[in-house]
């Protein structure tokens, strides 16, 4: 079996071997992925973390070898809770940023080897941050992880502060603390705890909306009462209630409720 990491800030993944192609997602710096095939210039892929297959540049792919691909989903990760960060490949001395909601192994005297490429890290110091009186531990981190993304605009597929969708800020924001979700809202509204009552959503509820046919459309975070936080048009934070989410700029519906899972337990 052949595996492979990645070694950029982000390969774009999308869902035929062409340029052309629709992105359906987003490689972030130390996804690590199984090759399922290999169809000239392009890999079809399928990420360790969820599952989530589609194609990427064959001069992309960063081979990593089986026995460390069976260690490496288990390790314990860093994940980037900065907007951005810094780092260093060794080989090229060339410098270059690592999104917000990457993970990869904690460095070794701040070398990291990811397959065949090693980068220099130095981590960030630890950053405290406000603990809501009403939150627990978790709760309070996934509201302040899922807040760094406000105002970061819509791209389908997107899983980076420069262009994001709502699936993947959902999955990104549970991923900060430490809770493994799908990528496609679709598969994510069959996890969690359903929440039938509105005087019983909580900060961390995830709510997801409908369309005319029952399909499950769009996905975003319960952050407060009657609001909630989500990715359509840009990252933002719009009213919700038994109908849907309301947006007081359009003076308008924009997307309707079909149910709310709890995900966050404690």
């Amino acid at each position: 079996m052949k595996y492979g990491v990645t070694h950029l800030s982000q390969i774009s993944m999308r869902a035929e071997p062409s340029h052309k192609s629709q992105l359906v997602s987003q490689l972030l710096f130390g996804d690590a992925y199984h090759i399922e095939d290999i169809v000239d210039d392009w890999v079809r892929i399928k990420t360790l973390d969820c599952g989530y297959e589609g194609f990427i540049e064959k001069k992309l792919w960063n081979v990593m070898h089986e026995d460390d691909a069976t260690e490496y989903h288990a390790v314990k990760k860093y994940i980037v809770n900065d907007y951005l960060i810094f780092i260093k490949e060794f080989e090229t001395n060339v410098t270059f940023p690592v999104f917000m909601g990457s993970s990869f192994p904690y460095p070794q005297d701040n070398m990291l080897i990811l397959g065949n490429a090693i980068f220099i890290i130095e981590l960030p110091e630890t950053r405290t941050f406000p603990k809501h009186p009403t939150l627990s531990e978790q709760q309070s981190a996934l509201l302040h992880f899922a807040s760094g993304y406000l105002r970061a605009s819509y791209l389908w597929g997107g899983r980076t502060p420069a262009g994001i969708d709502c699936s993947a800020l959902v999955q990104l924001a549970f991923k900060s603390v430490n809770i493994s979700l799908p990528r496609d809202a679709s598969q994510q509204v069959n996890y969690g705890t359903q929440v039938d009552f509105v005087t019983e959503w909580q900060v961390g509820d995830v709510a997801f909306f409908d369309n005319e046919e029952g399909n499950i459309i769009h996905v975003g975070i319960i952050c407060g009462k009657d609001k909630i936080l989500h990715a359509s048009g840009y990252v933002k934070i719009d009213i919700l209630d038994t109908t849907g989410i309301y947006n007081k700029q359009s003076e308008q519906y924009t997307h309707r409720l079909r149910v709310v899972k709890r995900v966050i337990n404690d």
